[in-house]
């Protein structure tokens, strides 16, 4: 799933019509990512500002995760929208950064509210350019950060303090989007995710890697980088269509069915520390909600495109963010699977590879000794993923 979709946009309608098409404020966002930067991740970036044009329609917002090595452009895409109204950016984070139960100094008069949630109001877009020390946290305070992010997603967070003061400042109601980045050490912490639900969209970005790269940046004017993508990323978001695009049924279906797959790929099978067996089977989640983000983040694609209608160049996208969504070992295990690929050829120690293969029997994707079951072949034909039996291009 990481062969680059190209910017379909642009081949569309040359298709449809034989010509260059009229440039969108989208391909000037492009043009400005390739004018800085080696061989960037065009679909990457595409779907992370889908995620944030899908922050203005009805129902679920998406929750962007960027993940990828230092070094790999993640900060430079949340920065261009530095500057935008509504958007909100942190560079740290406590168990009383949203909420912050602090008492009123009687001696001096409060400017504004201590809670990030109130001084953001009951909109608006928070990004968070090193998700990562999160991850550093004691225990405690990384599982009440999780859990408070789990219950904004859901649009209301609540808190108690032991003191009657400020009773209105203790409840937040309202739609937030976080955008966050984070290195590959997120994988590690795979398991506390799942415990407490599943909120964010992951999209892994590739290494910037080989002397090019290396060269490139060296050559690289990073004040007039910043400046021209914040200039094209404020132009895009700007002018988004009011209109909220359609999503067909039958394009409905293929999301569905794609989901229901990975939910089942990304369930964390818990293990003992010692001899690695299983503790218990794990049921996968509902597919309900990430159901809800893929469709919202195919019609902020169509956003981005100024179409009325989700297209399959869209749907192209959103099978690259919930495949992405899966963690990196069983990804590559399925799609070799699918390709029809000797799972030994993907250089997984032997022990890693018998486990990987069992999580992924246990919920139902393969068969052992047989590659995928009936379910996921069905599901993954049903998704556009699967033609023929193999992998569809």
């Amino acid at each position: 799933m990481n062969k680059d979709v190209q910017t379909h946009d642009t081949k569309l309608a040359q298709a449809a019509n034989g010509q260059a098409h009229e440039p969108t404020p989208w391909d000037a966002v492009e043009e400005a990512i390739l004018k800085h930067h080696h061989k960037p991740d065009l679909n990457a970036a595409r779907i992370l500002y889908s995620a944030v044009a899908a922050h203005s329609l009805r129902g679920a917002p998406v929750w962007p995760m960027l993940v990828g090595p230092p070094g790999s452009m993640k900060t430079e895409l949340l920065n261009g929208m530095d500057g935008l109204p509504h958007v909100h950016f942190i560079d740290k984070l406590t168990a009383k950064t949203f909420i912050s139960g602090q008492l009123e100094d009687p001696h001096r008069k409060r400017t504004q509210s201590p809670s990030l949630l109130h001084r953001i109001g009951t909109a608006g877009i928070v990004a968070y350019p090193d998700f990562s020390t999160v991850l550093g946290m004691q225990q405690d305070e990384k599982a009440s950060i999780l859990a408070d992010m789990r219950r904004i997603y859901d649009g209301k967070l609540s808190k108690e303090f032991g003191t009657d003061a400020k009773q209105e400042e203790r409840t937040w109601e309202g739609r937030l989007t976080f955008v966050v980045a984070v290195t590959p050490e997120i994988d590690r912490a795979y398991s506390i995710f799942q415990t407490l639900g599943e909120r964010f969209v992951m999209i892994r970005w590739p290494r910037a890697g080989g002397i090019e790269a290396a060269l490139a940046a060296m050559n690289q004017d990073n004040t007039q980088a910043k400046l021209d993508i914040r200039v094209a990323v404020h132009h895009l978001l700007k002018r988004l269509p009011e209109a909220e695009p359609t999503l067909s049924y039958e394009r409905q279906v293929r999301i569905a069915a794609l989901t229901e797959v990975v939910v089942r790929g990304r369930t964390h099978v818990p293990r003992s520390g010692y001899d690695k067996q299983i503790i218990y089977i794990p049921e996968a989640e509902s597919a309900t909600r990430l159901a809800q983000q893929l469709a919202q983040l195919a019609k902020g694609s169509a956003l981005l495109g100024e179409r009325a209608e989700v297209d399959d160049g869209d749907l192209q996208l959103v099978r690259r963010a919930a495949f992405d969504c899966m963690p990196p070992m069983r990804k590559a295990l399925l799609e070799a699977v699918m390709r029809g690929e000797d799972p030994k050829g993907l250089g997984f120690p032997n022990t890693t590879l018998h486990y990987l293969k069992e999580d992924m029997e246990l919920q139902g994707l393969l068969e052992k000794g047989k590659g995928l079951t009936d379910l996921a072949r069905d599901m993954l034909r049903e998704a556009g993923v699967v033609q023929d039996g193999r992998l569809a291009a």
